[in-house]
């Protein structure tokens, strides 16, 4: 697929950037069941152990993709939250083929904050979204409908259908927004990210585009690193200061497929 030459107001960076190598955590990861809407429902978590336990601090949720498990996406952050300090949860769909907004709704992610926040407290002003691919798709129609919730939310490779653009005038707050990709990626077009880029900005939503050049955009290794870390930099850049309603009614239905 023929590459876009349009300039792109993104920050283009070098794959051949090489990031400090996370220390190897010695954090475990957890999980739990617990019982929402009538069904045992698992998620992953963790905790960093140096953490004063009477402080409170950031979580960042994540969203895995298609067909993967909370346990892949949650290895690939644990070892930079446990350096970082701050606390991973990465919640099972409730079928591993999609993320459906009637069972994974809102209140379904809140319930699994809660949860957590019960062994150790988070700050309501820095809870943080991440999902990738088709868990990245979902994030996005997330943090526009459930916007008062989350601080910021960071995608990668995902591309909302624009059928859902409709969301955009239901957002009850501008939440930014932050997307990673390849410029090589043979799944998604520069075009693809340009119009998303162009459609979240021209309805007033902060949206921070990051293309890494020469790479595919796989979620591994080094890409993933970069991936991780600037997510992270940019969830400490923008704290929620909104007041946080009840959980909003989920769009029936709305579900995440594969790009």
């Amino acid at each position: 697929m023929r590459r876009s030459t349009l300039l792109l107001t993104a920050l283009v960076l070098s794959c051949t950037t090489a990031l400090p190598a996370f220390a190897k955590s010695k954090d475990k990861v957890d999980h739990h069941t617990f019982s929402f809407d009538g069904k045992d429902r698992v998620y992953y978590f963790q905790v960093p152990s140096s953490a004063d336990a009477a402080k409170p601090l950031p979580a960042v949720v994540l969203l895995h993709a298609q067909g993967g498990w909370a346990t892949d996406v949650i290895g690939m952050w644990h070892d930079f939250a446990s350096r970082q300090g701050f606390i991973v949860i990465a919640p099972e769909s409730q079928s591993n083929t999609m993320w459906n907004s009637t069972v994974d709704g809102p209140n379904y992610l809140h319930a699994v904050v809660a949860e957590v926040n019960k062994l150790h407290p988070i700050d309501p002003q820095r809870v943080y979204l991440f999902g990738e691919t088709s868990g990245g798709v979902y994030a996005l129609a997330l943090g526009l409908f459930d916007a008062n919730f989350w601080g910021a939310t960071c995608v990668h490779q995902a591309i909302l259908d624009p059928t859902n653009y409709t969301l955009f005038q239901h957002a009850p707050r501008k939440e930014p927004f932050q997307e990673w990709d390849g410029s090589e990626d043979p799944n998604i077009s520069m075009r693809e990210l340009t119009n998303q880029y162009d459609a979240f900005k021209k309805a007033g939503f902060p949206f921070d585009l990051k293309v890494i050049q020469n790479s595919v955009g796989s979620y591994g290794g080094n890409f993933a690193d970069q991936v991780n870390e600037g997510c992270y930099h940019f969830f400490l850049k923008n704290p929620n200061t909104a007041a946080a309603p009840a959980p909003p009614a989920a769009p029936t239905g709305l579900s995440a497929t594969p790009q």
